[in-house]
């Protein structure tokens, strides 16, 4: 009788041990597969930022006098945006 209870306590044990190691690889191979993800968004990310970049320097050489105007006028926008903010305050 003990020696039974001993051996199926056993066989728990080594089943119990095969499921936490098939968890713990499941677990490291969806953490490998988000890093993957993660580098890949980020390369990605990078890639757009840097076309974007040369879009803009490619912009403003071809039209240098409409870019300077733009910026401006942004930046007066932003001006008075900021200016209305503070005088609220």
């Amino acid at each position: 009788m003990r020696q039974e209870i001993l051996e199926r306590t056993g066989d728990y044990i080594a089943q119990s041990a095969d499921k936490a190691s098939r968890g713990a690889v499941a677990v490291m191979e969806k953490v490998e597969d988000v890093v993957e993800t993660a580098k890949n968004v980020a390369r990605q990310g990078r890639q757009a930022s840097e076309d974007a970049l040369h879009g803009a320097a490619r912009s403003i050489r071809r039209h240098p006098v409409q870019s300077v105007v733009a910026i401006g006028a942004v930046a007066f926008g932003a001006g008075l945006l900021i200016g209305r903010l503070l005088k609220r305050r």
